[in-house]
């Protein structure tokens, strides 16, 4: 995405050439373990016109980089002085520069990244769709630290933001990039730039050409390639533009004449090698780590889109020899927005690479992975590196965009926005042409928490969905569904309506939009804050609160599968020792206790007891003793049960637990019945076994001897 290792590296000096670059990567300066390519995690799907349901091009893009804090924006039109110009202060390695402005300027709806802080016009900003329904994206792949020239002026957000406001097609944007890179210079790393229109979508991948003075036609080596219709395709932080045709064609694949000439001169290629000349291997310094977080994305997507396809997960487990994945594919099916919002939440569900499952995804299968993304372990050789899927945490917004040629600009051109974790954001439509924006979604800052910012409300959610995901996420998905379900279910009638007001009065239409789209975004904060609030309620202190508003005797349950790992690794920690549990209910022995209380009571000379009193306080105590007189173990019930039971073994034992009772100068009531019973051979199995029971209470309770 933004900030890079690569661009770390540089001199603070370097920084200074441009205020918006610094105030741009001031979020990452902090990150120190960066490697030889982004960290970052953007990730673009690119879907032709004829791969979509209803005539859409689309591009998605997740902006993923942690203390990234959007507020949308509008970038309104404008018409400029004829020596209007945007002013690139002076540093120690160019003078100021002064970049033409064009005399018009389209509308952009974007983002501002640090309230407060732009410089000139534009900075730090990023556009994502235009008035004319040009849509741009974009994801870093980094490439080679050496090509990075901080005497150039023109840095990815600035070529994407002015190439929006001043192109209304796709061709015309990557005419406009080539230009200024050409008159400017390209001061960024590599990047992998997504365009779409109402007709095609291309992919623009460009870097650096070093530490030089500006040449034209040398400031930058680049190529453009676009998705045959009818297919998609992606890009995930790595160069994915491969071979390229020997003769430019500019209506499928062109580049810049420096292409190869200069890959040689830098000895990045051998013409001599019989190896073709791969833009993203040469340019893109692809290897095993870059393959494993980058393409892996990649494969997913298609895997998703074209299951039929079968394919091998090879090329990004970094196996030798292994075949790259195709440029473009054609899905299995035409696809949806839908069906291209539930690509950008993959976690490689469903996959060996599953992040849900194992003990990666803890005790609730939690598919989040916190930095660092590579690690090792003390007194290990190898170093490991954590799955990075599309859905991530520290994603800033994402976008679903759609260009429509059958409907008018204002209408057919949306930006599906979402802020946060793409898996558990809720998308809601932006009209390209709307002239207000939603104030919960427009205001805030990353250095301070407000229940007014809706990009905060849903980040809090998403991160206490994270303490326990499998149980608190559907709860989550249960209102994204239904709001997202209540957008798409809309669109179609929201358009025909503004279509009607259009062929009358076009500027009452835009309004007409305009106050459905921020009616939309304010009702997904309004019930985001509100979910945040039910959730914790609900979840609270490792209890889930039932609909009436009881919380259970028992906290939730932890999965089966991870407590199984627990006892693997801790087998006897948490273990309780075994005690004898009753088999049968106490009712077995109980119905026997009342039944000898009962017929020998009147034998006591004690008459002055009431029967029912001493009969139940007798049953009372015998139970508080606890030596289990009403439970048998399960031997013992089948031998009664099966008259196996050895009446003459438990006689003697009785005569002589008798005879240790009668040393005693008093014996309790209760034994003396027992005592009576036995004497008088008024037992059956069940009841000689109560009787020695009872003995043996009296006995141990008395400590007799």
């Amino acid at each position: 995405m933004t900030a890079k290792q690569n661009y770390l590296k540089l001199n603070l000096a370097t920084i200074k050439y441009n205020f918006a670059v610094l105030i741009w990567l001031s979020f990452a300066i902090s990150l120190t373990n960066f490697m030889s390519f982004p960290v970052f995690s953007c990730t673009n799907i690119l879907v032709s016109k004829g791969a979509s349901v209803d005539g859409s091009v689309s591009i998605t893009y997740t902006a993923d980089s942690a203390g990234f804090f959007p507020q949308l924006s509008i970038f309104p039109a404008k018409d400029h002085k004829p020596d209007a110009v945007i002013i690139i202060p002076e540093n120690e390695y160019h003078a100021e520069i002064k970049i033409k402005q064009a005399a018009h300027t389209y509308q952009v709806l974007g983002v501002i990244w640090e309230p407060g802080s732009s410089h000139g016009d534009h900075f730090p900003r990023q556009g994502c769709i235009n008035e004319f329904q040009l849509a741009i994206a974009e994801t870093t792949f980094g490439g080679h630290d050496d090509l990075v020239n901080p005497k150039a002026a023109i840095n990815y957000p600035m070529l994407i933001t002015f190439a929006l406001q001043r192109a209304k097609t796709a061709r015309e944007a990557i005419k406009i990039m080539i230009d200024l890179v050409d008159e400017y210079g390209y001061s960024d790393v590599g990047e992998s730039i997504s365009i779409a229109d109402k007709n095609e979508a291309w992919v623009f991948e460009i870097v650096g050409a070093g530490v030089r003075e500006l040449s034209k036609g040398n400031n930058a080596v680049w190529v453009a390639k676009r998705i045959p219709d009818g297919e998609i395709s992606a890009h995930a932080n790595q160069a994915r533009i491969g071979e390229i045709p020997e003769t430019k064609d500019p209506d499928n694949c062109f580049y810049s004449d420096n292409i190869k000439k200069f890959a040689v001169e830098q000895k990045l290629y051998d013409p001599n090698s019989g190896k073709p000349f791969r833009f993203d291997d040469v340019y893109g310094k692809i290897d095993a780590k870059s393959k494993r977080v980058c393409e892996s994305r990649v494969w997913s997507i298609f895997n998703r889109a074209a299951p039929s396809q079968k394919l091998s997960p090879d090329y990004h487990r970094g196996k030798e020899n292994a075949t790259p994945y195709s440029w473009s594919i054609k899905p299995d099916k035409k696809l949806s927005v839908a069906d291209i919002m539930a690509l950008m939440r993959d976690n490689y569900e469903n996959t060996d690479f599953d992040m849900t499952k194992g003990i990666d995804a803890g005790n609730y299968g939690t598919p989040r992975r916190w930095r660092p993304l590579y690690w090792k372990v003390k007194d290990d050789d190898n170093e490991y590196a954590w799955e990075r899927p599309i859905s991530t945490q520290q994603t800033g917004f994402s976008i679903v965009t759609q260009s429509r040629a059958n409907l008018p600009d204002h209408i057919g051109g949306i930006l599906w926005y979402g802020v946060d974790d793409s898996f558990l954001t809720c998308y809601f439509p932006l009209y390209c042409g709307i002239t207000e924006l939603p104030k919960s979604f427009a205001i805030g800052s990353i250095r301070e928490f407000s229940w007014d910012s809706a990009w905060w409300v849903t980040n809090l959610l998403s991160n206490y969905a994270n303490l326990k995901y499998s149980i608190i996420t559907p709860d989550i998905i249960k209102v994204q569904k239904e709001l997202e379900t209540k957008f798409f279910n809309l669109q179609k009638p929201v358009e025909k309506t503004a279509a009607e007001i259009y062929k009358t009065n076009p500027e009452l239409s835009k309004q007409y939009l305009t106050d459905y789209s921020v009616a939309q975004a304010e009702l997904v904060a309004a019930r985001w804050k509100k979910l945040a609030v039910d959730t914790f309620t609900k979840h609270n202190d490792g209890y889930v609160r039932t609909t009436e508003g009881k919380y259970p005797n028992e906290a939730s349950a932890y999965p089966e599968e991870w407590l199984k790992r627990v006892l693997n690794e801790k087998p006897t920690n948490f273990k309780l020792p075994k005690e004898k549990t009753p088999n049968i209910d106490r009712d077995y022995f109980e119905k026997s206790t009342r039944k000898i209380l009962e017929e020998e009571f009147d034998k006591l000379k004690e008459q002055n007891i009431e029967k029912s009193k001493f009969i139940n306080k007798t049953i009372t105590e015998l139970k508080l003793n606890n030596f289990e007189i009403f439970f048998a173990e399960k031997n013992l019930i089948n031998d009664l049960e099966n008259n196996a039971y050895d009446k003459q073994k438990s006689k003697n034992e009785i005569k002589k637990l008798i005879d240790k009772i009668n040393s005693q100068t008093k014996t309790n009531n209760y034994v003396k019945i027992a005592v009576f019973r036995f004497n008088n051979e008024k037992y059956d199995d069940k009841e000689l076994e109560i009787i020695k029971r009872i003995l043996n209470t009296f006995i141990k309770t008395q400590q007799i001897k």
